[in-house]
């Protein structure tokens, strides 16, 4: 049933989660600026596949790499960048 639903089975429609597989680009110029911060409904769990991900959430920051899960009450203004000089890809779960 899990599976199903990743793949975006009408399984997934009736519940209310979401699963995205994200690709986060590695981008130089982004480490130098402020992580835009956005905010929507629900909640978030992100699994790290591979890779390095900058984290905000509010004012805190945290660094997750690969094999590290995070999950947020998503109406907090949060935001993410791929460092160490490759793309980052994660397992977004949006409930």
């Amino acid at each position: 049933e899990i599976a199903q639903c990743l793949v975006g089975s009408e399984m997934c429609k009736e519940t209310e989660i979401e699963p995205l597989l994200v690709t986060a680009p590695y981008d130089e110029d982004e480490q130098k600026k402020p992580i835009h911060l956005s905010v929507h409904d629900g909640q978030e769990m992100d699994y790290i596949i591979s890779g390095t991900l900058k984290f905000q959430i509010g004012s805190h920051i945290e660094t997750v790499s690969e094999g590290d899960c995070i999950y947020y009450d998503s109406m907090n203004p949060h935001g993410m960048i791929a460092v160490d000089g490759k793309d980052c890809k994660f397992l977004a779960i949006l409930i």
